[in-house]
């Protein structure tokens, strides 16, 4: 019996283990964007899996500029004031927790348009369906956004892609992924 507890002891059961750090969202697939295209993908990856991690790693982290849809800044136009990359990451992880133990998450793209900027930039524009199934009622926020958004990309000094400017177009629709990132700051 002796022999039994050195064992346990020498293999350090009883020995305190390291946290694991929060949940950022579970895994999901990440590609290097090595391409402007890419970028999108991993866009709608993070969306569709709600990771918060791959979801800011499209986000350049030394120039974003975010412009809301015009409803959306006419509605909460303080919401929009030096909006920012912490911002992004804020209303991306309350938007995450409030889609806890909840599927069906996704970002459609459709009529996608590709321009070289004249600084070398990318600029892709595309119709979107933003659904995001979280547990706010609906009258005080859809499941679904609609729009357009413009995203210029921007090729880093070590050749990978990121956003660096997004416009969002309410393209005929009321409810527009401003409207998520207005409501999910504020949590």
């Amino acid at each position: 019996m002796l022999f039994i507890i050195f064992v346990f002891a020498a293999c350090g059961v009883f020995e305190t283990r390291e946290a694991e750090p929060p949940d950022q969202g579970g895994s999901a697939l990440f590609q290097q964007p090595d391409r402007p295209e890419v970028v999108i993908l991993n866009l709608q990856n993070a969306i569709q899996n709600m990771n918060t991690v791959n979801y800011m790693r499209s986000i350049n982290e030394e120039s974003f500029e975010f412009i809301p849809s015009s409803l959306a800044s006419d509605s909460n136009p303080d919401v929009w004031v030096n909006w920012s990359n912490e911002d992004e990451n804020i209303y991306f992880n309350n938007m995450r927790a409030a889609t806890q133990n909840l599927s069906g998450h996704s970002l459609q793209i459709q009529n996608q348009q590709r321009t070289t900027l004249p600084d070398g930039d990318e600029r892709i524009t595309a119709d979107y369906v933003l659904t995001v199934n979280h547990n706010r009622p609906p009258q005080v926020l859809p499941s679904v956004a609609q729009g357009r958004f413009l995203m210029d990309i921007t090729q880093g000094d070590d050749g990978l892609w990121s956003i660096s400017g997004w416009t969002d177009e309410s393209a005929g629709s009321e409810i527009t992924w401003s409207d998520f990132k207005a409501v999910f700051i504020r949590e």
